[in-house]
């Protein structure tokens, strides 16, 4: 197994995009022997031509191969230019010492079954980078409290975690602002979070959206209750619950064109867990309806904005509506 290829795949691209940084830093790389090749627009073999030539005036070089998508079964970018994966296979058997090919896969899963992804498992160094959970990112978030010499309450880092949650860049840059706040203090009570962490609206808009579909009013009207007590704006609000249905039409139509639920995933950008939702959102509810709500939401958009309702009463008017 060689050290000098490293693969890594998986959701979470910040993570991916630290550990490529870290590994880079360790070996004490710098930029002008650092390439990156983004195969949504660059071959293949331009990148492992690259990785065969030794760096100039350095130990080590790194080559990074981003968005490595012919390792996955998904459908590369339109546009995107044809993969031969023989320079890659050739390669891995006889790796340049002076280089790090480092390969990135934005994707859940490689595809077990290609002849190249057996090989890279056998002779690479192969890392999945899955999207942190509620449990990993609590234990994370303990860690680097304790780290700093701090302790924090039960209460706040619930709290934490659930404004934080579905996205480790998040959490890593809030964290970052905790600890720098808490510097003087010995205990991070709840407070401190409510005052520092930036509630995620967007999560929280697709919790309305899912308690709507699935006929939980009064579950979606807590929700946006909670949301306001923090101060969001509600015609803010509404401008995402909007852009959701939106992309509930956008999702129907895909599945009507027979994309996969990995297809809308790779199509969004977004976890496979939220493609789960999407797909089932849009499969749980009558294209009619959607646009009906749509309409509706627009119209309500519309009366807020020439001042003939108001807006924290509107958006309770369509949950209840719905």
């Amino acid at each position: 197994m060689s050290d000098n290829v490293i693969v890594f795949y998986g959701e979470d691209s910040f993570y991916i995009k630290t550990k490529i940084n870290q590994i880079i830093k360790k070996h004490e790389i710098d930029a002008f022997n650092t390439t990156t090749y983004d195969m949504d627009e660059t071959r293949l073999s331009d990148a492992i031509s690259d990785a065969q030539t030794i760096p100039f005036m350095a130990d080590k070089k790194a080559v990074i191969i981003k968005n490595a998508l012919f390792l996955t079964s998904a459908k590369p970018k339109k546009g995107a230019p044809e993969q031969t994966v023989a320079y890659l296979e050739e390669y891995i058997n006889n790796p340049t010492d002076e280089t790090l090919l480092i390969i990135s896969v934005p994707y859940s899963k490689l595809d077990q079954k290609k002849k190249i992804v057996k090989a890279l498992k056998e002779k690479a160094t192969v890392n999945e980078m899955k999207l942190k959970g509620p449990n990993d990112l609590s234990s994370w978030a303990q860690r680097q409290v304790a780290n700093s010499g701090l302790s924090m309450e039960p209460d706040a880092l619930k709290l934490f975690v659930s404004r934080v949650k579905h996205s480790t860049e998040l959490a890593f840059l809030e964290m970052k602002k905790l600890l720098l706040y808490a510097q003087n203090q010995s205990v991070i009570d709840k407070d401190m979070v409510k005052k520092l962490i930036t509630k995620n609206i967007e999560d929280n808009v697709y919790d309305i959206t899912n308690a709507i579909i699935a006929k939980q009013p009064s579950k979606a009207l807590e929700v946006y209750k909670d949301l306001i007590t923090y101060s969001e704006d509600p015609l803010r609000i509404l401008s995402i619950i909007i852009n959701k249905y939106r992309e509930m039409i956008q999702v129907s139509s895909l599945l009507e064109s027979k994309y996969s639920q990995d297809e809308i995933q790779r199509y969004f950008n977004v976890s496979s867990g939220r493609a789960y939702y999407m797909v089932q959102n849009a499969k749980g509810v009558k294209r009619d309806k959607i646009e009906a709500h749509l309409e509706y939401l627009e119209q309500l958009d519309f009366n807020i904005k020439s001042g003939r309702i108001d807006k924290k009463h509107a958006v309770e008017m369509f949950i209840l509506s719905t």
